[in-house]
């Protein structure tokens, strides 16, 4: 009897010892996936390094498009053996410092600030202000982006005729009377195939921007709906049904396309019946067309409740300059490069700097040198964003230069680089 009590104690103590190693292992993978996202962070705000030798640049023909060599990337460390006698730890830190190396660095600025959402500080708003926050939620290419320009009478998000364009949250604003609506444009929600071809933030920001949403404009293609199946379309209304229910406008884009309209009609009734947070009957517009628009915002008008402002009246957005400026380009190479080109692309920002103004301009308005990157994991890719003799990248400089300047409201100087980056490739 006394040696199976010996045996218990034995085993219980070897027990704690077990439980002590799991909760010290675990401690050591939450510090050291801490520590990765605070070197992340650090490696976005540090200035863009020297050129090394040893990277390869695609030079640009373009006068407006000089090219520059970009960093280096260490050698990735060899996988620890089956064998090793590295311990756990060890080689947890080792492997997450290997999948720090391969993360894509999607955007590095000169200096991270400039980057950062427009902050107005104190504003005159009137007594009885109120407001109401919309997000936009749809398939991509459902025209979410035109419909916000449309609503607010500015060009806030950038519009192309491909999918995707948008790539993360951006906020507009219009301001009617005393009553303000903030709205939301989001990434186009994918299907489930989609999945993998995108980037996890831009899967998650409709449905995380839907939560701290006042409510909702479902934004469905009307063209797309009656003549192919509406499998994007499906996986909404089941993930809608999932989350918690959020007041939300039924609103068929691109109206003026439809020639199946009974079907058009049964599809409605058919998604008021899956989602029951519909409010009143279903829109039937074309943003592109500016048909239903002003309907669609006098029924938004209504939803404002009491509440502070976001931004001032004037103010169409919090945009930073930098990522106003990163959005221009963006739209100008979308509407010039094919196939999965657009995607493969990243920028990054060297330069933003004050030069004095040329001979002609007034002394008193300093030109902005703006030096942007676009890089590329290959030299093909570079050959076919360069052009033939400079096209592509010729026509991508002079015509984001020209909306910067009408932007910003200021003389604009701009430099796009193409670089290759075969560190990027996965």
């Amino acid at each position: 009897m006394r040696l199976i009590l010996q045996r218990a104690a034995l085993q219980r103590g070897r027990g704690a010892q077990n439980a002590a190693r799991i909760r010290h292992i675990h401690a050591s993978a939450a510090a050291g996936a801490m520590l990765g996202k605070i070197q992340r962070v650090l490696d976005q705000a540090r200035p863009a390094p020297a050129p090394d030798k040893n990277q390869t640049a695609a030079k640009s023909q373009a006068a407006s498009a000089d090219a520059a060599s970009v960093p280096g990337r260490a050698p990735e460390p060899a996988a620890a053996s089956n064998g090793s006698s590295k311990p756990r730890r060890q080689r947890r830190q080792q492997q997450q410092h290997e999948e720090h190396l391969r993360m894509p660095q999607e955007y590095w600025a000169a200096d991270a600030m400039l980057g950062m959402p427009k902050v107005f500080g104190r504003f005159e708003q009137p007594a009885d202000a109120a407001v109401a926050k919309i997000a936009l939620i749809g398939a991509a290419n459902a025209g979410k982006s035109t419909l916000v320009n449309r609503l607010t009478g500015a060009e806030v998000s950038i519009v192309s005729r491909r999918p995707q364009t948008t790539r993360t949250r951006i906020m507009a604003s219009s301001t009617v009377g005393s009553r303000q609506l903030v709205f939301l444009d989001t990434p186009g929600v994918v299907s489930r195939a989609g999945l993998r071809r995108i980037a996890r933030g831009v899967i998650t920001t409709p449905w995380l921007t839907l939560a701290e949403a006042d409510c909702a404009v479902l934004l469905l293609d009307a063209f797309k709906l009656t003549e192919r199946q509406d499998v994007v379309e499906d996986g909404l209304f089941r993930h809608l049904a999932r989350t918690k229910s959020v007041p939300a406008f039924l609103v068929f884009n691109k109206i003026d396309l439809v020639t199946d309209h009974d079907k058009l009609r049964a599809k409605a009734a058919e998604y008021r019946q899956r989602y029951r947070q519909i409010i009143g009957e279903p829109l039937f517009i074309s943003a592109l067309g500016n048909v239903g628009v002003d309907a669609l915002k006098a029924l938004l008008l209504e939803q404002a409740r009491p509440g502070a402002w976001a931004v001032p009246a004037h103010a169409t957005n919090d945009m930073s300059d930098l990522m106003r400026v990163e959005e221009l380009i963006r739209a100008e190479w979308f509407e010039r490069m094919a196939s999965y080109l657009p995607y493969a692309i990243r920028q990054r920002n060297v330069c933003w700097e004050e030069a004095s103004a040329p001979p002609a301009a007034p002394k008193d308005r300093p030109v902005l040198v703006i030096k942007q990157q676009l890089i590329v994991a290959t030299s093909g890719q570079a050959k076919i964003l360069i052009g033939s003799d400079g096209e592509h990248i010729k026509a991508i400089s002079s015509n984001a230069a020209r909306k910067i300047a009408e932007a910003l409201g200021r003389l604009v100087r701009l430099h796009i680089q193409v670089v290759v980056d075969a560190g990027r490739k996965r």
